[in-house]
């Protein structure tokens, strides 16, 4: 993904800006001097592991600024002090649904302050284990807790005059890639899956098997283009505090999609301002409860 190489790219400049050499490198990269990315070709340092130390060039870092979700499991290299993220944060490990537990009391807290329904802030959800869609009878029990859930919410609509039919998320409950996600409006759909579908809500990046399911009230964007495209916001935050927006824009999807493909494109806040107006300080604080929840996360995985 060229993108991520920007990404890698433009972290390194930041640092460098800073006064600090930079490297970039990954044991697992080993036979690759380099990463093509948009602006060309991004070089790689020599990186391995001895001892479960991680050297670059020989020499052990003063720190280890971790880029790797770490789906596929902890890297060798990391036990040392001065990495961040906490490789604790790894989606070997972590859980969807684990997240929004430690999200869910903040939002309550600080919908209270305010005085608004916490659920204006966060989506309902649930979770249903232990699941491989191989088999009839999984099919039917997910199926099931799906009708169960999408009832719920007509029955929250109805009693909120919101007139409009309720869609869930289904999603893989452990990792960050978008392609195990669909959307749906009923349990049957899950029961007539394509081979296709199916193998893709089964399988998360790293073609890891899944098991959990996080099911997730879908909310549809009310932000659009001039054309009509939807859009949302994303934030970027340093040290716990909204720092700097892109918004992303996909054309090809409705107000209800999942906007993470590869028909989506990216504006800054300096290059289009006018996102900036829609509910901007209410992404702000979502995004900042969410970083406490996510150090609450972190917490409990530490302790764990």
């Amino acid at each position: 993904n060229q993108g991520y190489v920007e990404n890698l790219r433009t972290l390194c400049q930041l640092v460098e800006r800073a006064g600090y050499r930079c490297t970039i490198g990954n044991p697992e990269l080993d036979g690759f001097d380099a990463l093509n990315g948009i602006q060309g070709p991004l070089a790689l340092d020599r990186v391995e592991v001895d001892e479960d130390i991680l050297m670059v060039q020989g020499k052990q870092p003063d720190f280890i600024l971790l880029n790797n979700d770490l789906t596929d499991g902890d890297l060798q290299g990391l036990s040392a002090q001065g990495v961040l993220p906490s490789p604790q944060m790894g989606w070997y490990q972590r859980k969807k649904s684990q997240h929004f537990e430690f999200l869910r009391p903040l939002v309550e807290e600080i919908s209270e302050i305010i005085g608004i329904d916490p659920w204006h802030l966060i989506c309902d959800s649930f979770v249903s284990e232990e699941k491989c869609l191989e088999k009839e009878t999984c099919r039917i029990q997910l199926a099931s807790d799906v009708d169960v859930f999408l009832a719920i919410l007509t029955e929250r609509y109805a009693s909120l005059g919101i007139d409009r039919e309720p869609v869930a998320y289904v999603k893989n409950n452990r990792g960050t890639y978008g392609l195990g996600i669909m959307t749906v409006t009923s349990g049957n759909e899950l029961l007539n899956l394509s081979n296709r579908k199916m193998k893709k809500l089964m399988y998360g990046k790293g073609s890891s098997d899944t098991e959990d399911f996080l099911i997730q009230e879908g909310v549809p964007t009310l932000m659009k283009t001039d054309t009509g495209a939807p859009v949302e916001p994303v934030v970027y935050l340093v040290d716990g505090d909204a720092s700097s927006w892109f918004y992303r824009i996909n054309p090809k999807k409705d107000e209800i999609g999942n906007l993470n493909s590869p028909s989506a494109r990216f504006v800054t806040s300096e290059e289009d301002s006018t996102y900036m107006t829609h509910a901007h300080n209410w992404h702000a604080l979502l995004s900042e409860l969410s970083m406490l929840a996510m150090g609450l996360e972190s917490a409990a995985l530490q302790e764990s």
